[in-house]
């Protein structure tokens, strides 16, 4: 097994399998809300749209390290390392932040279901923390797997992302918290982790 390979295996693990057997220990619910998000056309664009590049990611790493696949240019040393940081970071941005969004965190959404607003933490630098870490993993593979395929995975995950975001998760916040979210999001980017206004 080769570096990105591995890699794409351990984060796999660590980001989403990790994350579901400590929710399921500490709440006795694994958080996983993907059925129940899948009633409007927007919705399952969303949700495919992000299952389709993990699979598509994966594809593209094991064809690589089967030698299928030819990077449009080889990385050298300095490359790996700065493809494996950007995961590295990426994963711990990650796994911090849904460490502090504790018995909230939930992947998908549930539209009977009113959990805590997170807004401590990474939350208070970014309304979507978790996003940002997965997407900086992602730019991390493109440097790791410097290809077309893997660029065209990053925009559509970002795609995927956005459409998750904008149209399902924050009206579902709105709804739910009113002028608490709406406060929040005056003081809060959507993405960019940046310093809270004062």
């Amino acid at each position: 097994m080769n570096t990105t390979l591995f890699c794409y295996v351990v984060l796999a693990i660590l980001i989403f399998g990790f994350r579901v057997v400590i929710q399921k220990k500490r709440t006795g619910d694994t958080g996983l809300r993907v059925s129940t998000q899948l009633s409007s056309p927007v919705q399952r664009v969303a949700t495919y749209l992000q299952i389709v590049v993990l699979l598509a990611v994966l594809t593209i790493v094991i064809l690589e390290s089967l030698g299928t696949l030819k990077p449009h240019f080889e990385i050298a040393t300095v490359g790996k390392i700065v493809g494996l940081t950007l995961c590295g970071l990426g994963a711990t941005l990650t796994m911090v932040s849904q460490y502090q969004m504790g018995e909230s965190w939930r992947i998908g959404v549930d539209e009977t279901e009113k959990t805590e607003l997170v807004t401590h933490g990474m939350f208070s630098y970014s309304r979507n923390p978790i996003y940002c870490g997965m997407l900086i993993v992602g730019l991390g593979f493109l440097v790791l797997v410097p290809h077309t395929f893997m660029a065209m995975s990053f925009i559509l995950a970002f795609i995927g992302i956005d459409l998750q975001v904008r149209k399902i998760e924050e009206p579902h916040l709105e709804r739910v918290f009113g002028e608490e979210y709406d406060e929040y999001t005056r003081r809060t980017n959507r993405y960019i982790l940046w310093v809270p206004k004062s």
